[in-house]
């Protein structure tokens, strides 16, 4: 497994790169496409305590020490092709032995979730479910002002909770 992890990027930006590039990576690391993966998190990359995202940007690639040879050519291919989403890049290899790698793959279900299986769910709420609603949806001129409910949310609960528990 190489795992390719950008900090200071987008995760959406991350996501196409992967999209984009994945395949060409793993021909580079002489490997299936199945065995490179991407890594991004909400990590805001920092120096001087000013925000340097988007403007500096870190890859660590995490790879067994087989391939290592293929290093300098994945770094050259990172370096040019991430240049197109940041101004400055760093691009750090760590490397592990196979033998300290571990992994649990169900034999019930696909390796990854692919592109055709996400769906785009939206919550609509039709005129039917309106009516008779006493709650707002958002659908009140912006003159309105929501009213924050005040009141205790847990009133009678602990009664309820305390009379369960003494049942049992």
């Amino acid at each position: 497994m190489i795992t390719i992890q950008i900090l200071g990027l987008d995760n959406f930006v991350v996501g196409q790169y992967s999209r984009e590039h994945g395949e060409n990576l793993a021909q580079l690391f002489e490997t299936e496409e199945q065995n490179v993966s991407f890594l991004s998190g909400d990590a805001v990359y920092f120096h001087g305590g000013v925000e340097q995202s988007s403007w500096n940007a870190l890859i660590i690639v995490r790879a067994p020490h087989k391939y290592e040879a293929c290093e300098r050519q994945v770094a050259d291919y990172l370096l040019r092709t991430l240049n197109l989403y940041t101004i400055n890049l760093q691009v750090e290899f760590v490397y592990f032995h196979d033998h300290s790698y571990y992994e649990a793959i169900s034999d019930k279900y696909p390796r990854f979730i692919t592109s055709d299986q996400v769906r785009e769910v939206t919550a609509e709420v039709g005129d039917e479910e309106e009516e008779g609603c006493a709650c707002d949806h958002g659908h009140g001129s912006e003159s309105e002002e929501e009213e924050l409910y005040t009141g205790n949310a847990f009133e009678g609960f602990e009664e309820r909770l305390n009379k369960a528990q003494g049942d049992k």
